[in-house]
């Protein structure tokens, strides 16, 4: 008896590893963020706006992104409006977070709907702290510095600039969202939120059996391979593109083995 019940709890367990581990397999862009208004998986969606970056392969909904002002619930103009150039940098980090397929690859271990350390490149942490340096805000923090009231997001603290609030690009980037994004220096290392990014996409990530993780196609314009994260021509084979491709490549593999021996459990 007791050696027939360890035998089906022996089974179960190694089920439970196998539903997780396949879990970790599935496709790269075959899943979205969970929550927050996301679609379980991604697919083209038409007359994104200012998100049409994403539409081909969107988390989002055309009408999750009607107004993005009001981001996550969370008003971006307490201390007034915002310049043009200021919130063009805000509706790049809103878009991604909510309409791009990659953002599932940064999870967050403590608040499932959120990301951890998505790399952005240092030059776009810069430029949108010049953009909005002049701007005004109240918060620090987006996600821990605000009075909650019945009309949502209100200020705690006066109204300051941005380039007062922040010194620079990289404690921009690296506070507003707390600890979702981190600031990476190295071209090929990072994301721009733009076009630029184009070679992290699902046909160029997906693991296939024979692919060679050394190298990886990129996009090309004018003749010229296009860097991923980076300059034209300097990012042939984007190193945290194979990474995250041999990542995928040994959980595909260790599956694989745990199927076939059953052992090691």
């Amino acid at each position: 008896m007791s050696s027939a019940f360890g035998g089906r709890v022996q089974i179960m367990g190694m089920a439970w590893v196998l539903v997780v581990l396949w879990a970790g397999t599935m496709g790269i862009e075959d899943r979205c963020l969970p929550g927050g208004k996301h679609k379980a998986s991604p697919s083209p969606e038409g007359h994104l706006g200012s998100c049409l970056l994403y539409s081909e392969n969107a988390c989002c909904s055309s009408d999750v992104i009607q107004d993005l002002s009001k981001a996550n619930d969370i008003y971006w103009n307490r201390c007034g409006g915002l310049s043009s150039r200021c919130e063009q940098y805000l509706q790049q980090v809103e878009c991604f977070y909510r309409c791009s397929p990659i953002a599932a690859q940064w999870p967050h271990p403590r608040r499932p709907t959120a990301v951890l350390a998505v790399p952005l490149c240092q030059n776009f942490c810069d430029q949108w702290y010049d953009a909005c340096k002049e701007d005004l805000t109240c918060a620090r923090n987006w996600l821990t510095d605000w009075h909650w009231g019945p009309d949502g997001n209100n200020c705690s603290q006066e109204c300051i600039s941005y380039g007062q609030m922040y010194k620079d690009g990289k404690e921009l980037c690296e506070t507003i969202w707390d600890d979702s994004f981190t600031v990476n220096t190295d071209p090929c290392e990072c994301l721009t939120l733009t076009t630029s990014d184009a070679g992290f996409s699902a046909s160029r990530f997906h693991y296939e059996e024979g692919d060679n993780t050394e190298e990886s196609e990129t996009p090309k314009e004018n003749g010229r391979r296009a860097g991923w994260g980076g300059p034209k021509g300097l990012c042939p084979g984007s190193p945290l593109l194979q990474r995250l491709k041999k990542n995928l490549q040994k959980r595909s593999v260790f599956m694989e083995d745990v199927e076939g021996s059953g052992s090691g459990f």
